[in-house]
């Protein structure tokens, strides 16, 4: 993807947002307009008005959902803005976005994913979505040593790697580690090109 690709998906993924927080202000006010006309001015019959709140209501609770939805997917691209090293694309919301992936409230929540996915297998628990027991079994070492160093706060971490590894655990479609199928090769060697990426700088140096 190009950065003027990710610049036009960026501009309709704001657009979005602010189209979702323009619907729930203006049906906010239309709550509380029906609410006033009832039982304020006695304007609306209070049935009328109830269902008017109501609806309203219901229709806040979509548009929040939008929301949600819609800056999850305004994630995903400053991530791919991150992955792909566009920076002057969205600099500053991008440079945003870059510090919160290597917060240390996002490695532990990573660190803590990883242990419990090798835990289940270890232990043969259940866990939300399949994944590939064996090849977390067979690379438990490797796991670990991220792991561990996710919580090291000491450590400097590229943003690009934990784009990577929040992949690698959430994602359904690519990652191997999902793959029930795949050879533990393939999760070895996402493994190794997210150490890679999270060390990049440091080897650099």
């Amino acid at each position: 993807m190009t950065p003027s690709e990710l610049t036009a998906l960026l501009a309709r993924a704001n657009d979005r947002l602010r189209s979702a927080l323009t619907g729930a202000s203006s049906l906010v006010l239309l709550a509380l307009l029906a609410l006033v006309g009832s039982y304020g001015v006695h304007k609306i019959q209070p049935g009328l008005a109830k269902t008017v709140a109501v609806l309203a209501v219901l229709g806040v609770g979509l548009l929040i959902l939008a929301y949600r939805f819609f800056r999850w997917q305004r994630d995903e691209l400053y991530d791919d803005v991150v992955l792909h090293g566009f920076r002057h694309v969205h600099p500053q919301a991008v440079a945003r976005r870059a510090a919160e992936l290597v917060s240390r409230r996002q490695r532990r929540q990573i660190a803590d994913t990883l242990d419990r996915f090798v835990a289940a297998a270890v232990e043969n628990h259940p866990t939300p979505v399949p994944v590939h027991r064996g090849a977390l079994i067979e690379l438990r070492p490797q796991v670990a040593e991220l792991s561990t160093i996710l919580r090291t706060p000491e450590v400097e971490l590229e943003p690009a790697g934990m784009v990577l590894l929040g992949r690698f655990i959430s994602d359904g479609a690519t990652s191997p580690l999902f793959k029930l199928n795949a050879h533990p090769t393939e999760v070895e060697r996402e493994l190794a090109r997210i150490s890679r990426v999270l060390n990049r700088e440091r080897e650099a140096a």
